[in-house]
């Protein structure tokens, strides 16, 4: 099974469920109506991924990986190198609130179009103050490397 189809037929449970559930508890038909087809229309297209991909040769997944990659959890990771110090590994950033900020401001902005002008003020200043920390992090990190602080126990020395 691909991953696609995985997604799809997990999208199409999620829809047949909450659209059982939603009848059982308000008998309103609008809302399971589309629940229902929430569940039907990438039901069918995940069905049709399944039968397409039966067609094509080459060797079948066995039910263990097909249940584990229905359920979303990825593959055991291969087994890599023993010694990372000779690969060429990536560096990944610091961790940062800056990103966050944004996204906050972000949502700030886009809700004070709906609400009102304080609100879209607001957001933007917050997006244009969160914009300005993450670049100022970043240059800071490029240009002094990765500054992190002193983890190591201080003696207090006596008294």
């Amino acid at each position: 099974m691909r991953d696609e189809a995985a997604i799809l037929l997990r999208v199409a449970i999620f829809g047949v469920v909450a659209g059982t559930i939603y009848w059982l508890v308000t008998y309103e038909w609008f809302g399971v109506v589309a629940l229902l087809l929430l569940g039907v229309g990438p039901g069918f297209a995940a069905v049709w991924l399944l039968l397409r991909q039966r067609r094509e040769p080459g060797p079948r997944e066995g039910f263990g990986d097909t249940a584990r990659r229905l359920a979303g959890v990825p593959r055991r990771d291969p087994d890599g190198p023993s010694e990372y110090a000779a690969d060429r590994l990536a560096v990944l950033p610091l961790p940062s609130i800056w990103p966050l900020l944004l996204a906050v401001g972000v949502a700030m902005l886009t809700t004070g179009l709906i609400y009102g002008l304080w609100l879209l003020l607001l957001g933007g200043v917050l997006v244009g103050a969160s914009l300005w920390g993450w670049i100022a992090a970043v240059n800071r990190e490029n240009r002094y490397g990765r500054l992190e602080p002193d983890r190591r126990e201080h003696d207090p020395g006596p008294g």
